[in-house]
């Protein structure tokens, strides 16, 4: 048995409203994205830091989302891992624009840097 704590449902909503692409409800919950955003495992918050980065991605803040996934970025560079990368690289993919803006480019370059 599994105890779930008021964190771990946080960032379950968390991620099932990023991967069912419903912004609005995670961005109507941002005091449960804050608290799963906690999490001790480093590499789960990174995880947890895309599925929020998609999130605004979905809502328009580009700023803010592109932030977001810059630090798990960095983690999965530190951590090496692919997962977290790869991931990265899925929520790159799914802005798409014919001139994005300086954040999308400035994480695409770091992005570009990074080989696993």
């Amino acid at each position: 048995m599994f105890t779930f704590t008021h964190t771990k449902v946080a960032a379950t909503r968390l991620t099932c409203g990023a991967r069912l692409g419903l912004p609005g409800w995670v961005a109507a919950s941002q005091d449960a994205a804050a608290a799963a955003l906690t999490s001790s495992h480093e590499k789960q918050r990174a995880l947890l830091m895309l599925d929020l980065a998609a999130a605004q991605l979905g809502t328009g803040r580009l700023d803010g989302a592109f932030a977001l996934a810059g630090r798990a970025l960095e983690t999965g560079a530190r951590y090496r891992s692919g997962r977290i990368i790869e991931r990265a690289r899925a929520l790159r993919r799914s802005y798409t624009s014919a001139t994005p803006p300086r954040v999308a480019r400035e994480f695409d370059d770091r992005l570009h840097g990074i080989y696993l």
